[in-house]
C-alpha cells in the first residue's frame, strides 16, 4: 500500500477566536515496505499530520490518496483497518481478561469467521515475539510486553501501514531496543511503518527516510543521511560524531546509525 498526502492542510477552529493553522501544504508519501521517520519539536504538527494518514482528522483542504484512490471516498472502516494507528501509551486501552481476547477484539467486530480470527491473533502475536503471552492477563505484563500487545491489536486488522506514535515512550533503554528491533522487523515482513518520535537517536536508528516538522509544514524530506547532516544543529550524536570525524578523515562517509559510527571509529584507529 502506498498513502500519499497532497497539500495537506489542517485548521483546528476554523471560523473561532481560537483559530490554529496546525498543517500548512503538507504532502509526503509513505512508500511501501519502508520506515519512516516524522521528528519534530512539541507543536510541530506531527500528530496532527499522522491522524490525517487514516482520516481521523479531515483535512480543511488538500488530498489523502491510498494506492491512487482518494481516502475521502473509501469506507472509514476499511481505510483504519489498512493504514492502522497506535497511539501513545496505546496499553492503557488494553480491558479483556487474556491477552488473547484483547488481541481478538478487532478482527470479531470485523465480523470475521473465528477461524480467522484465531489465525490472526496468533500470527500477530507471533509476529511481536508475544505468542506465549495469549493465556496471561494484559494487566500482569511488563511495560513492554503490554506495549507489544496493544501493537499486536492492531496488526490483527491486517494493517499494511502501521503509524507508531512516540512508541517507546516511557520504557526502559533495552526495552527501547527491543520495540526498535520490532519496528525494523515489521518493515522486514512488508509493513510500512511510519515511526513519529522526538528521538532523533531512535529515529536514525530505525528510519529509511525522515521528515522534519517544523511548526506545522515539512522543513525536510529524505534519507537520515541527507536529513541529519544537513542540519548539524538538529543531528543524532551519531552523525555529530561521524562530521567530527570527516573533518580528519574524508573518506569515513555519512556513517547515521551506531553501529556504521562505530565502524568508522573502528576505521579510523587502524588507520
Amino acid at each position: 500500500m502506498r498513502l500519499e498526502l497532497r497539500d495537506v492542510r489542517h485548521v483546528y477552529g476554523r471560523g473561532t477566536p481560537f483559530e490554529v493553522e496546525a498543517l500548512r501544504n503538507v504532502s509526503l508519501a509513505v512508500e511501501p515496505g519502508e520506515v519512516l521517520g516524522i521528528v519534530g519539536g512539541t507543536g510541530s504538527g506531527k500528530s496532527t499530520l499522522v491522524q490525517h494518514m487514516n482520516l481521523l482528522l479531515v483535512p480543511t483542504s488538500g488530498t489523502v490518496v491510498v494506492d491512487g484512490v482518494d481516502a475521502a471516498t473509501l469506507k472509514k472502516s476499511e481505510l483504519r483497518r489498512g493504514v492502522g494507528l497506535v497511539f501513545q501509551f496505546p496499553e492503557a486501552a488494553l480491558f479483556a481478561p487474556t491477552v488473547e481476547e484483547d488481541v481478538a477484539f478487532a478482527p470479531r467486530r470485523m465480523g470475521l469467521a473465528e477461524t480467522e480470527v484465531s489465525e490472526r491473533v496468533q500470527g500477530s502475536l507471533e509476529m511481536l515475539g508475544a505468542g506465549h503471552l495469549a493465556g496471561r492477563s494484559p494487566f500482569a505484563l511488563s511495560g513492554g510486553e503490554k506495549r507489544r500487545v496493544a501493537i499486536a491489536g492492531v496488526l490483527a486488522m491486517a494493517s499494511e501501514i502501521l503509524i507508531l506514535d512516540e512508541p517507546t515512550a516511557g520504557l526502559d533503554p533495552a526495552t527501547r531496543q527491543d520495540l526498535l528491533s520490532l519496528v525494523r522487523g515489521l518493515r522486514d515482513a512488508g509493513i510500512s511503518v511510519v515511526l513519529v518520535s522526538h528521538d532523533l537517536d531512535e529515529v536514525a536508528e530505525a528510519a529509511d527516510r525522515v521528515c522534519v516538522m517544523e511548526r506545522g509544514e515539512v522543513r525536510a524530506i529524505g534519507t537520515p543521511a541527507e536529513v541529519f547532516y544537513a542540519d548539524l544543529a538538529n543531528a543524532p550524536a551519531t552523525v555529530r560524531v561521524g562530521a567530527a570525524l570527516k573533518v580528519a578523515y574524508s573518506n569515513v562517509g555519512t556513517p547515521v546509525r551506531y553501529g556504521e559510527t562505530l565502524a568508522a571509529l573502528r576505521a579510523m584507529l587502524e588507520d
